[in-house]
């Protein structure tokens, strides 16, 4: 499950960034 979330996680991270960086 660690495993998964490390994955996840900066995905989710990066996409956050590229959404935010679209809006601004």
């Amino acid at each position: 499950m660690k495993l998964v979330v490390a994955i996840i996680k900066p995905f989710k991270l990066d996409e956050v960034r590229q959404a935010l960086t679209a809006i601004g």
